[in-house]
């Protein structure tokens, strides 16, 4: 089989990608059922999750351009096929930190130009572009239909400005008189379509009589971006079929890319999607197993973030939040696990319905990875060390249920590292150093794991082997042993089929290093 032409190096347009292109992941019975309901939608995703396709296929849609729908799922539905007026802006490209609102003001202002031009209509530019917006809505609005809006990304400019709160401010304000014209001029709109990563309240979105509908974790739209096993298994067959034998067959290779690539859950509804980034370049690039997402970099107002608050990293591992806390978000306060889930390197994992909260975790192997490298970059030089040594060799000696190697290779590795990552050092502040080694190896390790006796404090998942473990401060080795047995810690994996090693953990307050394990 000849290897088929992907969607990937920047490919945001739909009509372009329909017409040049091998694979499409056909997503418009959503977006049939979002303009049947809705007059206004937000959603949220994280970057390079395909929320620019989305926009731009919506923008097609209204079009009326049915041609590039052939064989699609809304070609069977009733959609009335009428061209619209579109307005679609993208604030996605632009860096808003050293002349804020002047380069908003700008990028607004060219493709408002461009939707004149388009559609042969002259509006004054030297008004505000707010004034400037809602006069080319009523000018372009009944000709011979009302405006479809589309905004990609509206969240760009305050989330590149996050330490910045004086630009910020600024960018706020102007965001908020420009955005608000959505709802003002309501009765000239026919659909409005607006994505952005995080969910502020002070810019006028989502407040008001007509309140923009928030899809971003209704069950429904779970998939609305990302990729489904079922269309993995359907839309990439020839792909799997293709690459399966250099992975030791179908199942095994099935199993690795669930690992790697998929583990995204944007609703509490147990509903699972791939990063379509990720799966694109690993089958463009013959079955290679890497972090192509991650690679694209660290978004920015990630990184801000961490430096202007001081986070204390170690509380990642065990990350729980209400479902208000996805959203509204002020100004002043954004905080660590929102931002996380919203940027892609958290996942829900798992809803307690009695109390309302939410479980968060790293959704696979890739964000794993790449979360433990960007922490031990913040906090320690531990990848660094990693890469000087023969890292495999730790692999290797948990695959091989080696775990007396492996501590004896982990001390030595410890004592290079100097870890900042918390004011006070508790069992879990070595948990976390202890994980984040792990997570970086690509294994995976759960931290606080529930049971009906207690709570494990952590558990390794490598190759045939479960590794239980407890860890103990200043204190004998026995009490570590003694407690995985009272607690019959390992009873809730007896039917994994894995063997089972229980570890016991002793690190020195003084030495800030292990000092005693048992097996």
């Amino acid at each position: 089989m000849n290897k088929r032409k992907m969607p990937i190096g920047g490919i945001q347009t739909f009509s372009e990608l329909r017409r040049n292109y091998d694979v499409y992941v056909d997503k418009t019975r959503h977006i049939y059922e979002m303009a049947d309901r809705y007059k206004a939608v937000f959603l949220s995703r994280p970057r390079r999750f395909g929320k620019s396709v989305l926009c731009s296929t919506i923008e097609t849609l209204f079009k009326g351009q049915k041609e590039s729908f052939a064989g699609l799922d809304i070609e069977k539905k009733d959609w009335e096929w009428k061209e619209y007026p579109v307005i679609h802006i993208g604030l996605v490209a632009d860096d808003f930190t050293k002349n804020g609102e002047e380069t908003l003001i700008g990028t607004i202002n060219i493709q408002l130009d461009n939707v004149c031009k388009n559609y042969g209509i002259s509006v004054d530019k030297n008004s505000s572009i707010a004034n400037r917006f809602a006069r080319i809505i009523t000018e372009l609005s009944g000709k011979p239909e009302r405006v479809v809006i589309i905004i990609d990304e509206y969240d760009n400019p305050l989330l590149n400005t996050i330490d910045q709160p004086e630009i910020n401010k600024r960018l706020r304000e102007t965001l908020k008189g420009f955005y608000s014209v959505i709802k003002q001029y309501d009765a000239f709109i026919r659909f409005s379509f607006i994505t952005g990563i995080t969910k502020f309240s002070q810019v006028s979105l989502f407040s008001g009589m007509n309140q923009v509908k928030d899809i971003s974790m209704m069950t429904e739209y779970s998939d609305i971006c990302g990729i489904t096993q079922e269309e993995l298994e359907s839309t990439f067959k020839p792909e799997i079929d293709m690459y399966a034998k250099l992975h030791d067959g179908r199942e095994k290779y099935l199993f690795k890319l669930r690992e790697y690539y998929n583990g995204y859950f944007f609703t509490k509804d147990q509903i699972s999607v791939y990063n379509t980034y990720g799966l694109l370049n690993h089958f463009d690039n013959y079955a290679g197993f890497e972090p192509y997402w991650s690679k694209t970099g660290w978004p920015s107002f990630v990184i801000k973030y961490f430096e202007m608050k001081n986070v204390n990293a170690a509380e990642i591992e065990e990350a729980e939040m209400e479902a208000d806390d996805f959203s509204d978000y002020r100004d002043d306060t954004i905080t660590l696990f929102p931002l996380l889930y919203q940027a892609g390197y958290l996942t829900i994992s798992g809803y307690d319905a009695i109390t309302g909260y939410y479980k968060l975790n790293y959704p696979n192997v890739e964000v794993r990875q790449s979360l433990a490298k960007f922490l031990s970059r913040q906090y320690s030089k531990t990848d660094e060390i990693l890469k000087k040594s023969t890292s495999s060799k730790l692999v290797k000696s948990l695959l091989e249920g080696k775990p007396q190697e492996f501590f004896t290779m982990l001390k030595m590795y410890l004592n290079k590292v100097d870890y900042s990552l918390s004011s006070k050092i508790t069992e879990y502040y070595f948990e976390f150093a202890v994980s984040n080694i792990i997570n970086m190896l690509g294994l995976r390790c759960c931290n606080e794991v529930h049971t009906a006796n207690g709570r494990i404090d952590s558990v390794i998942f490598a190759g045939q082997y479960i590794y239980i473990f407890e860890f103990k401060i200043d204190k004998p080795v026995e009490d570590a042993m003694w407690q995985i047995e009272d607690k019959d810690y390992a009873s809730i994996y007896a039917d994994s089929g894995k063997k089972l090693v229980k570890v016991g953990v002793v690190f020195s307050r003084e030495k800030r290093n292990i000092v005693e394990w048992a097996v």
